[in-house]
């Protein structure tokens, strides 16, 4: 699921450019422009190393320029000091987008001890066009230049200098981007400028010096120097928001309202459609079908889900930019931002309420309102429609969402809705589950006993998300394998099982796969005593952190997941002279609420476990006592106990 594109740059010489007044599909061979200041490679350093390569100099020149391009100039120095330096550094990439991006390379050289070999005099870059994320259901249109860089020896150091200019008209003149510093490099430096008029801001993360920002006339200039910086000590387990460090952004924006408000006009332009177009046409007839919202809202969305094909598309500004929603509806394709543009057109012709509304699906979603406000900083836009005071999130990119109700609220931490004025982030965090993600049910008979394997019946619903990938696995197996691969499963997960019947079936009302079986168990006694497998609660799990910066951040849970086990089984002798030791427990520990119940009830034991998730994070004050107790937790064993010993095994 595409949006923008992220723009962190990290240094390497696999980088991808980021950062043209004049677009080109050519990579341009010239001096530095005349604004650098050219950095000479330090000397190598006189201790050894076991890394095939060490980073000697890592210059990055920012300037930001009146008209909306921003221009880095990169160089970079790596000696080779191994055989796997010598492959990795033997190849030298740089890609862009023709469209907004324009290169210019200005060194690509050997300096063998007094030596310097100018590799550009000999050889010459290619121009590809490899559509690397084809098989991800993504076209970008970006261009990348490669040169194998020949002769090159154990002990050279290689020299790569270019500039990249980038403007994106979608962005409205406004400027943004990150530089991420890597550690353990000779000569670390950082040069941004912009022009006093500006409305620049920037943000250092914890990790890197201090920036200097001095005038020079109308500009300012913000420099940073880290030679060997250390690599950062980071909060083990905390939430993404504590996890950022060494890098700095720098954006334009004033807030989060103004950077929305340049962008909802990209999507009410792309989304405004004629009654009479295909996209009414669809509309029209969704409303004939029916007059409640809910239901209408529900088939919009199983539409654009169902009957338009994912394809991430960067063409023609399309980074940014939605495609309308006509041209989405007759391509049968899109990517999120044509997805949510043709959802709202048949949301907004059917009279219901709906914007779109910026995220990351990844865990910096949790450290948007960290940073500065940034287009980049969003991967994914959906859809928020409200129906009787009710919010749901609608996202066209998925499958199978059938029932706006089950619909929850993505975990995402956080959306830009995008609108004219007044816009905030927005909290996405769904409540704890009603219902268990994975539920597992296992009967066992046990009345003739326990001497010889006992008739057995199981099942495993997955809900949600979890049902839909599952069902896919399944349904991608091939048939003659399928039922041997359900046999093998629950024999894993269950090694006393023996199964005889398998079945998987799913539920697409219900977003929910089931996996059956029916065959036997050995649930053989010993000494009197049965130890109940698979009923044990918490686990060993480690909650110490090194020393450094935000040892008291809290640690994140995987919220919202939950889990469910039911199994129950006929005892002999309708259960006489049997008993459970121990059993009850109910808790929240970690950020997870756990419980176990159970009794021996008309010759039947039933036993029942739950681990929820209730918060996407418990405080670090917590920790060593969570830890201990769950510790303590997983090493108690739970006994089905006969007051007459009756010989034979163990369950598993």
């Amino acid at each position: 699921m595409h949006y923008g594109r992220m723009r962190w740059l990290a240094w390497g010489f696999a980088l991808a450019a980021s950062a043209p007044a004049h677009a080109s599909d050519t990579l341009d061979i010239a001096e530095p422009p005349a604004w650098v200041k050219v950095h000479a490679v330090p000397p190598v350093p006189t201790q050894s190393t076991t890394a095939p390569s060490r980073a000697l100099l890592r210059d990055a020149q920012l300037r930001f320029d009146e008209d909306g391009a921003l221009e880095t100039y990169w160089d970079e120095a790596f000696q080779i000091t191994g055989a796997d330096g010598l492959a990795k550094l033997a190849s030298v990439t740089t890609s862009w987008n023709p469209e907004h991006d324009s290169v210019t390379v200005h060194r690509l050289r050997i300096l063998r001890g007094g030596q310097v070999i100018d590799v550009l005099k000999t050889q010459k870059f290619s121009v590809l066009h490899r559509e690397v994320n084809l098989e991800r259901a993504s076209i970008d249109g970006r261009l990348t230049g490669s040169l194998q860089i020949e002769g090159l020896q154990v002990g050279d150091i290689v020299e790569f200098a270019r500039t990249y200019r980038h403007i994106d008209p979608a962005l409205g003149g406004h400027r943004e981007a990150d530089i991420r510093f890597a550690s353990m490099t000779a000569d670390s430096r950082l040069t941004a400028s912009w022009g006093e008029g500006g409305s620049m801001q920037w943000r250092a993360m914890r990790g890197l010096p201090e920036p200097v920002v001095k005038r020079d006339g109308e500009t300012a200039v913000l420099s940073i120097t880290a030679p060997y910086l250390a690599t950062p000590v980071l909060p083990r387990g905390a939430p993404a928001r504590f996890q950022q460090a060494d890098a700095i952004q720098f954006s334009d924006w004033k807030d989060w309202a103004q950077l929305s408000a340049a962008m909802a006009p990209l999507y009410a332009k792309a989304a405004a459609v004629a009654p009479d177009g295909a996209v009414g046409q669809a509309a029209a007839k969704i409303a004939a079908s029916s007059k409640d919202q809910v239901a209408r809202a529900e088939a919009a969305l199983a539409l654009v889900q169902n009957q338009v094909r994912y394809l991430f598309v960067g063409l023609n500004d399309g980074g940014y930019v939605p495609a309308a929603a006509e041209q989405t509806w007759q391509r049968r394709y899109g990517d999120c931002k044509g997805k949510t543009v043709l959802l709202l057109s048949l949301l907004h012709a059917l009279g219901i309420e709906a914007q779109p509304v910026l995220v990351n699906t990844t865990a910096i979603g949790d450290a948007v309102p960290r940073y500065l406000p940034a287009a980049g900083l969003f991967n994914h836009v959906l859809v928020r429609a409200t129906i009787g005071g009710r919010a749901y999130w609608l996202d066209g990119t998925r499958m199978g969402d059938r029932r706006l109700a089950e619909i929850e609220t993505p975990a995402f931490r956080w959306g830009l809705p995008l609108q004219p004025s007044d816009a905030t982030l927005v909290r996405m965090m769904p409540d704890p589950r009603k219902t268990p993600l994975i539920a597992t049910r296992l009967s066992f008979d046990g009345s003739a006993g326990f001497d010889k394997p006992v008739p057995a019946h199981g099942e495993v619903v997955f809900r949600g998300d979890a049902g839909t990938l599952i069902s896919r696995q399944i349904a991608a197996t091939a048939s003659d394998a399928r039922e041997r691969s359900l046999r093998t499963l629950w024999r894993q997960n269950y090694p006393y099982l023996t199964p005889t019947t398998v079945s998987a079936t799913f539920d697409a009302t219900t977003n929910t796969e089931t996996l059956t079986f029916a065959g036997t168990a050995a649930l053989d006694m010993q000494d009197g005593a049965m130890e109940l497998t698979g009923v044990q609660l918490g686990g060993t799990v480690d909650y110490s952190r090194e020393d450094g910066p935000d040892q008291d951040a809290p640690f994140a849970v995987n919220y919202p997941f939950s889990s469910e086990y039911l199994e129950t089984i006929t005892l002999p002798g309708k259960g006489k002279g049997f008993t459970l030791d121990p059993l009850a427990f109910d808790r929240t520990i970690a950020g997870y609420a756990y419980t176990r119940q159970g009794a021996i009830d008309g010759g039947v034991l039933t036993l029942k476990l739950s681990r929820q998730a209730v918060a996407p994070e418990f405080p670090a004050t917590d920790a060593p006592t969570a830890q201990r107790d769950l510790r303590r937790l997983s090493q108690m064993h739970l006994y089905l106990r006969q007051a007459s010993a009756a010989g034979g095994g163990t369950k598993p």
